[in-house]
């Protein structure tokens, strides 16, 4: 699966879709912008465009799903 972003949403009773607690940051593959551009089609919401953290770490950009939970994207461009 190199160069592509991969996951699922899975329901369970137990949990509730929420905007507090862990940020689980997926890959975004070469570089975040495509796959950003497709979260408002998808149902989603963005919440914090791209945006550069350092040399090390490359950018990140974070954004609510179809469900409301608080996910991120990075990548190194």
């Amino acid at each position: 699966m190199q160069g592509k972003v991969g996951g699922a949403i899975v329901y369970n009773e137990k949990h509730k879709p929420s905007r507090q607690g862990t940020i689980v940051y997926l890959n975004g593959g070469e570089d975040l912008s495509r796959v950003l551009n497709r979260v408002e089609q998808a149902g989603g919401t963005i919440l914090s465009p791209k945006e550069f953290v350092s040399k090390e770490i490359g950018y990140v950009a974070y954004f609510l799903d179809s469900e409301g939970n608080r996910l991120a994207l990075h990548s190194s461009n």
